[in-house]
């Protein structure tokens, strides 16, 4: 408190005597007539407060000063957050009550001496520490004071900052708004700049808090003095460690309203605040919680009697960097951030203009804001502190780009010292090189178990990028910039993880924790719904009456579940159940369903967390089928590595889960509209995913913190499930420190015998002992992290599975990435099952290989359809479909047709080819050849083809297309005659021809099976249903493998370019593999040598298709 020269004895009883009669009327006009008459207790604290003012107004000068600091102290001490415990005891010393006050009264001497405090700043005698605040921490008592006439006391644009700090305090409150002009633009200004919830609140309160501290009438008086006068208590009051801060709306507001000139005065006020560093040692800070404090019982414990306070260490892991002349903490900086400085500066308008081009989430803009705000502080607090020294020589603050020099402050030179020695004058002393500041400052801030990673270097990178931004635009100020970080950025300075660290556990402990996990899940969701329907609170607990199996003896039932650790949710009730049990039954509480759903999620799928918690309940779904195979797709609409969704596989039950889930949030936005609608995926505007609706939204926010995982509290659930059972297991959970440490950073510090309890000791005082007893609060936490289920997921199905398929259909990752993260499992009996569920699938997928059908494999048997089609033609063309095509021939008009032909033809003149059936016995009729030709089967309308023919087919085709593909590369490549080119032409003419006929054949049987369950052929077991496979992306020695088993055995349906693979393949093999054919090969062909090989290795089950796919490639040394 700053006391004018205008403040005195008598003028201070002046105001005594003026504010005891209106503090009297506003009382009795603000309270109930029932406070008057002091019924039941009931008192405005106006009596004892004017007693006391009245008493203080008879002592000499100094000691009505130390009153009202002391008085100052108390209601700092009530606005920012002390407990009651500790304040109350200073308000009945400064401010004794005469009679039995009821509870609910019992502050209101302490807030009519705070309207006291703001009167004597608004008559300007005092200013006060606008740490006092304008309003009190209760909402009930600061909405009294804005709302009646005790807003008298204060002055009322603070009044109407304050009610204006929400919009809803604002409408519900608007007939209270003194100002006209406040009321007249609050509306169209909140319009017009969007302003969030937070940024509002937080501006509108800062600034009615500096109003009441220096008295303010006229917005005019607010001055860059004022606003830094704020920000020096402010950073006295936090240990020079304050959070960042904007009061730039509510300036801004002022102007806009013609309550305030226009002026510049926040951006003179941001740029002199930045240059203020006073910074002092870290000193141990504590923190004293009250018996009925939360804190102290969650540390303590509840049932504990006799405890008075506790006294609790904090830790500031900001180490203090100091350089002499400046010193400041480590660390990245709110205020520094671009948004907390001047538009106006060039290098603050060009990080905006940089993190706008370069980022499109939120994560990524803080992740450079926070990099960013390293460089800002360089700029802006330790080159100002560097310049006002006597080492700078004739150098000067570089103002502009192209003034921030490589050679005085990145690495220095020799030429240009000898080129600038002028500047060089004695006592020079070089300033700390930009990079070795960041380092400072990201070092400064390391956790123990982290002091060896690259987040320096990783800054660095940053600036070093928005560096070279800068030397892209378009403005002369840059023209001659050139990014002094060039060689500098990508220094190793510290160790890169050459393979995944992410703890795993045991495959039985993981498998055990899935079923566990699913059970409980459907439980607390059925409870859950079941609660929103009913109305009745669900309780602290819930009965699982499924059993498991965990360790394949015996199923053991899962029983009573405590979920009492784990907060509830709180929802509106809906409609139907609301008020049942009186006015105040508003609220329903459910089970913490979230984290449960998210652990159920993470255990049976491969998602990032991030992707978890951001599903789109419009999308996710889309591809489910409620009739559908064992397991389903989920789609994931949002991960931040990809432009575009995808699809993973799950479950059918634990997508069911995932509905239920949905169908809970749809029940509870009937009565709780605040989680209705779509938001910003990350909370970002500007993401490139847009607006989400997130399937786990269950609150009006939602992230990362509207979702905490609690896996510490469900997996001490289970591992207490399995030792209720007596299963034997390796626990993941282990005690250590409630305070101060993570779990990784315990086991670091105590593997090298390092770790101090100091931090983790709590001070216990009691009401009956003088002396404070010593205590260490333990928690029991967990190893496991959602990453690690995502580690587990790909440890698990990638060596059995591959990587390529676990990243395409678990967990959208590359193949490298999921190589990354695969780890080997820690105990032994988990290594040795997922090597024996290797062996199995590699064994069936040698099998797989000699089960890929042929085309010799379909071949018709010509007895049995002979015999079939005597006894009943349309039966038989039915059975095997047959199918023969008519083609537009232009004037030639054909009347044959090849199905009317087989179901009268002599069974003895039918002849059989790999494609078709021709009924004709291969010879061509006359006007056969007279319009097409002869032995043109492709354009034949006496064709016939059958499924069993479609293979065929399919091979024919291609080997036409290799020869066209052939045909091109030569007429591309070579230097020919006109004759020669015109051959070829022609001769690729023909192909097409032909393999565009026998593609329109392949349709027509593919169509006539449309309205059928798949296509099947007639084999001796009668009919097979007839898989196809998908070859998308299958790599050239997958393709060649297919074709070779394809057309095994029939030369007619190789074509040259198969050929010559096969040669170039056989030759590689014949090096590797020769000691392992067991047959003379130098009769073979190429392709039938191939052939063998595989069929070899199939039989032998020594090589697994992949194996035999790596055989045949160049990298693997089989």
């Amino acid at each position: 408190m700053i006391f004018n020269d205008n403040f005195t004895t008598d003028s201070f009883r002046t105001i005594v005597d003026s504010f005891s009669i209106k503090l009297k009327e506003s009382c009795d006009s603000a309270f109930p007539a029932s406070y008057k008459r002091k019924f039941k207790g009931a008192d405005d604290g106006s009596d004892d407060c004017i007693a006391t003012l009245i008493k203080i107004s008879q002592m000499q000068l100094d000691e009505i000063k130390d009153f009202l600091v002391e008085m100052e102290t108390l209601l700092k001490m009530e606005v920012r957050g002390d407990t009651k415990e500790k304040y109350l005891p200073v308000l009945d010393k400064l401010v004794p009550s005469s009679n039995k006050i009821r509870p609910n009264d019992i502050f209101n001497r302490m807030h009519n001496m705070r309207l006291f405090v703001s009167y004597l700043a608004l008559q300007k005698l005092v200013a006060l520490n606008p740490m006092v605040g304008s309003h009190p921490k209760s909402a009930n008592a600061a909405i009294r004071i804005s709302t009646t006439a005790m807003s008298q006391f204060i002055p009322p644009l603070a009044s109407d900052f304050w009610l204006g700090a929400t919009t809803k305090r604002f409408e519900t409150n608007v007939s209270c708004i003194q100002v006209p002009s406040f009321k007249k633009w609050y509306a169209k200004y909140i319009q017009l700049e969007n302003l969030s919830t937070d940024k509002l609140n937080q501006s509108f309160k800062r600034l009615a808090d500096i109003i009441v501290a220096h008295g303010i009438t006229d917005a005019n008086e607010i001055t860059v003095d004022v606003l830094l006068s704020y920000h020096d208590d402010l950073m006295k009051h936090h240990n020079n460690s304050p959070a960042g801060y904007n009061i730039s709306p509510a300036i801004d507001f002022l102007v806009r309203a013609e309550l305030m000139n226009e002026n510049d005065i926040y951006n003179e006020f941001i740029d002199k605040r930045v240059a203020i560093q006073r910074v002092t040692k870290p000193v141990s800070n504590i923190a004293v919680y009250g018996e009925k404090s939360s804190k102290l019982w969650s540390l303590v414990g509840k049932n504990v009697q006799g405890i008075k306070e506790i006294t609790v260490p904090t830790r500031d892991r900001k180490t203090l960097i100091d350089y002499g002349y400046w010193s400041g903490k480590g660390g990245s900086d709110a205020a520094f951030y671009p948004e907390q400085l001047n538009d106006d500066n060039f290098w603050i308008a060009a990080q905006h203009d940089y993190i706008r081009a370069t980022s499109n989430e939120a994560a990524t803009v803080k992740q450079k804001k926070m990099r960013l705000s390293i460089l800002n502080k360089y700029l802006f607090s330790y080159l100002p502190a560097y310049f006002n020294t006597d080492f700078f020589g004739k150098f000067t603050y570089p103002e502009r780009p192209e003034d921030l020099l490589h050679s005085i402050y990145v690495q220095r030179s020799n030429v240009f010292e000898i080129e600038n020695r002028d500047k060089f004058t004695e006592g020079f002393q070089y300033p700390v090189t930009l990079q070795q500041f960041v380092y400072d400052m990201t070092s400064a801030v390391h956790r123990d178990d982290t002091k060896s990673n690259n987040s320096g270097r990783d800054a660095l990178l940053i600036i070093s990028n928005f560096f070279d931004y800068l030397t892209t635009l378009d403005s002369g100020l840059v023209q001659n910039f050139r990014n002094p970080l060039v060689g500098k950025a990508k220094e190793k300075k510290g160790n890169r993880y050459v393979k995944n660290t992410k703890y795993v556990f045991g495959l039985e402990y993981w498998l055990g924790l899935r079923s566990f996990c699913k059970e409980v899940t459907n439980q607390i969701l059925e409870e859950s719904q079941r609660a929103i329907e009913t109305g009745v609170n669900c309780r602290n607990y819930v009965v699982v009456d499924r059993n498991v199996n965990i360790d394949g003896s015996v199923p053991m039932k899962i029983g009573r579940v405590n979920l009492s650790q784990m907060p509830q949710i709180k929802l509106v009730k809906n409609d139907a159940v609301r008020k049942k049990l009186g006015t105040k039954d508003e609220n329903v509480y459910i089970h913490n369903h979230i984290a449960w759903s998210l652990m159920n999620l993470g255990l049976h799928s491969g998602l990032r967390r991030s992707n978890a918690i951001w599903l789109d309940d419009r999308e996710c779904f889309n591809l489910y089928s409620p009739n559908g195979g064992a397991y389903q797709q989920l789609i994931v609409t949002n991960d931040k590595a990809k432009n575009e969704s995808y699809p993973v596989t799950v479950s059918k039950e634990t997508m069911e889960i995932l509905l239920k889930v949905y169908k809970i949030k749809k029940r509870a936005m009937e009565s709780n509209p605040s989680i209705c609608g779509e938001i910003p995926y990350g909370g970002y505007e500007d993401s490139k995913w847009g607006n989400v609706s997130p399937l786990f939204r269950i609150k009006k926010f939602h992230n990362d913190a509207a979702c905490p995982h609690f896996f510490s509290e469900i997996i001490n659930e289970y591992e207490a499930f399995l030792t209720r059972n007596g299963v034997s297991f390796e626990p993941t959970t282990l005690f250590t420190p409630a305070l101060n440490y993570s779990v990784n950073e315990f086991l670091y510090l105590t593997s090298l015998g390092e770790f101090d309890t100091k931090l983790c000791d709590i001070s216990v005082s009691y009401h009956d002992c003088h002396k404070a007893v010593a205590f260490t609060p333990v928690i029991r936490k967990t190893r496991v992290t959602p990453h690690s289920l995502r580690t587990m997921t790909v440890s698990v199905f990638a060596p059995i599975l591959g990587s390529n398929v676990v990243g395409k259909y678990l967990t959208g990752q590359s193949e490298a990435t999921v190589d990354f993260y695969t780890k080997s499992l820690p105990d032994s009996a988990s290594k040795e099952l997922i090597n024996q569920i290797v062996m199995i699938i590699d064994d069936a997928k040698a099998n797989d290989q000699n089960a890929i059908l042929s085309v010799r494999d379909l071949e018709i048997n010509q007895q049995a359809f002979e015999k079939e089609l005597n006894d009943s033609p349309s039966k038989t063309i039915a059975k095997y479909n047959a199918q023969s095509v008519n083609f537009d021939m232009g004037e030639t008009v054909i009347q044959l047709n090849g199905l009317t032909e087989l179901g009268r033809a002599n069974i003895n003149n039918i002849a059989y080819f790999r494609t078709h059936i021709c009924p004709t016995g291969g010879e061509c009729p006359k006007e056969i050849i007279n319009s097409i030709g002869e032995k043109n089967c492709h354009a034949c309308p006496l064709t016939v083809c059958t499924n069993n023919n479609l293979p065929a087919i399919t091979s024919t085709i291609r080997l036409l297309c290799d020869d066209i593909k052939t045909i091109n590369t030569k007429l591309d490549n070579f230097e020919m005659l006109e004759t020669e080119r015109k051959e070829l032409e022609n001769e690729k003419m023909e192909c097409v021809i032909k393999a565009s006929y026998w593609e329109v054949r392949k349709n027509v049987i593919e169509d006539a099976n449309a309205n059928v369950n798949g296509i099947y052929y007639v084999s001796d077991e009668g009919l097979q249903l007839l898989n196809s496979m998908k070859a998308h992306g299958a790599s050239e020695q997958e393709m060649l493998m297919l074709r070779l088993k394809e057309t095994e055995g029939i030369p007619h349906l190789h074509s040259d370019k198969l050929k010559m693979q096969a040669s170039r393949l056989r030759r590689k093999i014949e090096v590797r593999a020769k000691d392992r054919v067991g047959q003379s090969a130098d009769d073979l062909s190429d392709i039938e040598y191939l052939v063998a090989v595989a069929k070899t290795k199939a039989d032998l089950r020594g090589l697994t298709n992949n194996e035999i796919l790596a055989l045949m490639s160049t990298g693997n040394q089989r």
